[in-house]
């Protein structure tokens, strides 16, 4: 099986840039609206019992929607409750790992794929310069979320694996490899562990540093960071 290594520093300067672009585009505003959300993301990266409870709200509605859904739409209770209870969890209340990455993936598409949220008029070269700094800051935020769902979703996944389960799954694996000897896997070089090293801190002290600049310069100046 055939290997693509992608080098972490450069998978960080590439978003970085183009992050800034859009930044660049989009404003301080909508940056930083961006980047509450971010950091609502990581609070619960490290608090994901707080999701707790509301996955296993929306794990017992798909399963009462599955659950109609296989039964003919009855509305026979008896008839529903045996299907329900045939169901597999649709949702793991106690890995939120995979639902967090899908947020975070969801926002993502809402924010830069979409069209441009326009929240004031024409902007600025001071919102402009804000927007591409918050943007790199995201995009920092972005690149260590994501890494750390999937590695945490992975630790889930690998306690839960019995040595039988162990033992089963890396034959399997072997099969794979013998029937797709060309297939592809992806590996991501000198990651570093944890949630944000102390070197982006380095990069997130200098965009504090350039955005309470600009704004000084604002301030004494005749100069606007939102809209002409």
């Amino acid at each position: 099986m055939g290997f693509i290594v992608i080098d972490y520093d450069t998978l960080v300067l590439v978003t970085v840039f183009a992050f800034a672009a859009i930044g660049l585009s989009r404003g301080w505003l909508t940056e930083f609206i961006n980047t509450i959300l971010l950091v609502l993301l990581s609070i619960l990266l490290f608090k994901p019992e707080l999701l707790t409870p509301v996955l296993e709200k929306l794990n017992q509605l798909f399963k009462l929607l599955m659950a109609l859904l296989k039964s003919g739409f009855s509305l026979e209770p008896g008839k529903l409750i045996q299907v329900y209870g045939g169901l597999d969890d649709i949702i793991d209340p106690s890995n939120p790992y995979p639902v967090l990455l899908f947020l975070t993936a969801a926002l993502l598409v809402l924010q830069y794929a979409g069209t441009r949220f326009k929240i004031t008029g024409e902007l600025t070269a001071l919102s402009r310069i804000l927007g591409a700094i918050l943007g790199a800051v995201n995009a920092n935020i972005v690149i260590s979320l994501v890494k750390e769902f999937i590695r945490r979703n992975t630790e889930v996944q690998v306690a839960r694996v019995t040595a039988q389960e162990a033992v089963a799954v890396q034959a399997q694996m072997q099969s794979v490899r013998a029937l797709a000897p060309s297939g592809i896997a992806v590996a991501l070089k000198d990651a570093p562990i944890g949630f944000l090293p102390e070197s982006y801190w380095i990069w997130i002290g200098a965009a504090v540093v350039a955005v309470a600049v600009l704004l000084l310069i604002s301030h004494f100046t005749s100069q606007n960071i939102g809209a002409r």
